[in-house]
């Protein structure tokens, strides 16, 4: 019982941080999808590089995105198709709040271990209701 104890003592304390994701007491990179508003996607790519995703179909992304967004279906989040970098900032929107695409995106990436997930709920809709520019393809 003793020896149970003086464990618990010493290794406790590198458990709870393993179990946070660190060892060393830093905080523990987010491990849940954040939402954006098209203010704050607009906001973040002003201030420096993001990757932005559309979860739209092809013929949507064609008639207007995000500026330099590329188009990925949803279920098509695989390490080939993201960045290198697993802490880049990257973003997931699809059509409207209805739209459950970028959500499910946004969380196969977690999966894959990236630390910077956001979704933009609002979607294309919401990001043309506030008056971004968008993109189409010619």
């Amino acid at each position: 019982m003793q020896h149970t104890l003086l464990i618990a003592a010493c290794f406790g304390p590198l458990l709870l941080n393993a179990q946070a994701g660190t060892v060393d007491g830093t905080p523990a990179p987010p491990t849940t999808v954040q939402e954006l508003t098209p203010a704050q996607l607009s906001a973040l790519m002003t201030a420096g590089r993001v990757f932005v995703f559309d979860c739209n179909e092809p013929y949507m992304h064609e008639e207007a995105h995000v500026p330099g967004a590329v188009l990925i279906p949803y279920d098509a989040v695989t390490p080939d198709r993201m960045p290198a970098d697993r802490d880049a900032a990257i973003v997931f929107y699809c059509y409207s709040p209805e739209c459950p695409a970028a959500s499910m995106a946004a969380r196969d990436a977690v999966e894959l271990g990236f630390t910077q997930v956001y979704c933009m709920r609002e979607g294309i809709t919401g990001w043309q209701d506030v008056g971004l520019p968008t993109e189409a393809v010619p």
